[in-house]
């Protein structure tokens, strides 16, 4: 059975009865098993929450997400200890340069494939474009030093989203709905990658003192087609500005979105993070399914 998403818009106040989630709303009294949960988004800016309940909420691996005025997530809850020994992360630590670009390699294969497949199975391209697509995965190198990455990204943006669109233009109603989506993703990726004993803050590519999700980063950028798909369903094809909806078919995406192994998103994310660990990539059990 698939575990729930809560979002939290109206109520002031959440706690905890012994394992499970009370919510006062309207002087009436909810209840919810922490174990039918999957994530928390918090939406309510006034919100108050037990520490008792956020002890709960990590000990569970429930994934919560605070948002703030303008519906933005900008907060999310992490455990210090993760459920690994630090063999993980003292393997992390060690990483060689050639480590490195040889997983951010696969990392944008594995990009650029799911972008292919994606503007394929839009029948929004030629065959031309299709050309340049394939062309950019197979020239990537370790490390990526040619950019192909940055080349495919650009040209999947301007099939998906027109000409004129810039990932730049701050204001622009494409970029709100894509970077609601990819914090969201990162979250996901952060929790898992929690899990496994890795350390966020330590990136294979995406480097910066001030980026304490670098590895996460790294990680969902074969994902992130989904989140582009999405957008573009709302926003080109359907031309529908409901962001309310569209926050809620993300995280049902994250559940319907099949890969060729029969699993969902949650379920390949860790996945992908056990395949690096071990150093086993197998490209085609992180193909997304766009049919």
């Amino acid at each position: 059975m698939s575990k729930k998403v809560l979002e939290v818009s109206e109520t002031e106040f959440i706690s905890l009865h012994l394992d499970t989630l009370i919510v006062r709303k309207h002087g009436a009294r909810i209840t919810l098993p922490l174990k039918t949960l999957d994530t928390i988004l918090i939406t309510n800016p006034y919100c108050n929450i037990s520490v008792p309940l956020l002890n709960k909420i990590v000990e569970n691996n429930i994934n919560l997400i605070v948002c703030n005025t303008k519906f933005q997530p900008t907060m999310q809850i992490l455990p210090i200890s993760s459920y690994y020994s630090n063999k993980n992360y003292l393997w992390q630590i060690r990483w060689t340069d050639e480590q490195k670009n040889k997983i951010w390699k696969q990392l944008v294969k594995l990009k650029i494939i799911n972008y292919a497949r994606l503007i394929n199975h839009l029948n929004i391209t030629t065959d031309d474009n299709i050309e340049k697509l394939t062309n950019y995965y197979t020239n990537v190198v370790d490390g990526d030093l040619n950019n192909c990455e940055g080349h495919a990204a650009k040209l999947s943006f301007k099939l998906l989203y027109g000409e004129d669109f810039s990932r730049s233009q701050k204001d622009d109603i494409i970029n709100k709905y894509l970077n609601y989506g990819y914090i969201v993703l990162m979250t996901y990726v952060s929790r898992t990658l929690i899990k496994n004993g890795l350390d966020n803050r330590i990136g294979i590519f995406h480097k910066s003192f001030n980026n304490h999700f670098a590895l996460s980063c790294d990680i969902m950028e074969p994902f992130r087609p989904i989140i582009d798909y999405l957008t573009f369903s709302y926003l080109i094809k359907n031309q529908n500005d409901d962001f309310k909806s569209y926050k809620k078919d993300l995280f049902i995406s994250f559940e319907n979105f099949i890969f060729p192994n029969g699993k969902n998103l949650n379920q390949v994310i860790d996945m992908l993070v056990k395949a690096i660990i071990n150093n086993k990539i197998n490209e085609r059990d992180f193909n997304i399914d766009w049919s």
